[in-house]
């Protein structure tokens, strides 16, 4: 079957579901395709972390085969995006008990940077990016796989993907 989209995001945990909300809420209407949902969030919040500390263990993490570039925008908004899921979408995470977002560690990281509810590390914050992509007036396709990338007719950019 031929599926014709708007938007395709591939690797859509909640970086991917995110990106879809916005594009969602800026377009009306959008025919959007997700693969792979899954995710949780990490994020530099303690004053004892870096930014730099997190871009070293992303890009370790990926075996340095990562977009740098977008991996330190990454980085560098995830802060910013944690105030979003909260304020704007509704996620609760776990607080120390000054207050703060508690962190734990996961995947190798070099500092405590999950932020978490209870042991559920990303089904908060992707069941409430869910609900808020579904309650948008856009046609969300979901679990698919992609199993290759189509390239344009002159092989100068990706038209779309083969999934299953």
């Amino acid at each position: 079957m031929d599926l014709s989209c708007d938007v395709l995001i591939l690797g859509s945990g909640g970086a991917g579901l995110l990106a879809a909300l916005h594009a969602a809420r800026s377009k009306p209407g959008l025919r959007i395709v997700l693969a792979s949902i899954q995710g949780g969030y990490n994020a530099v919040l303690d004053p004892a972390d870096s930014l730099d500390k997190h871009l070293t263990d992303t890009l370790e993490g990926g075996q340095f085969i990562n977009h740098q570039e977008l991996a330190y925008t990454l980085v560098r908004n995830a802060p910013t995006m944690i105030h979003e899921l909260e304020t704007v979408i509704g996620c609760f995470f776990d607080r120390r008990a000054d207050g703060r977002i508690h962190q734990k560690p996961f995947a190798g990281q070099s500092f405590d940077r999950t932020v978490h509810r209870g042991d559920l590390t990303g089904i908060e914050i992707m069941g409430r990016l869910r609900d808020a992509l579904f309650a948008a007036p856009v046609h969300v396709f979901e679990e698919v796989r992609a199993l290759d990338l189509v390239r344009s007719a002159d092989g100068s950019r990706i038209a779309g993907a083969v999934l299953l």
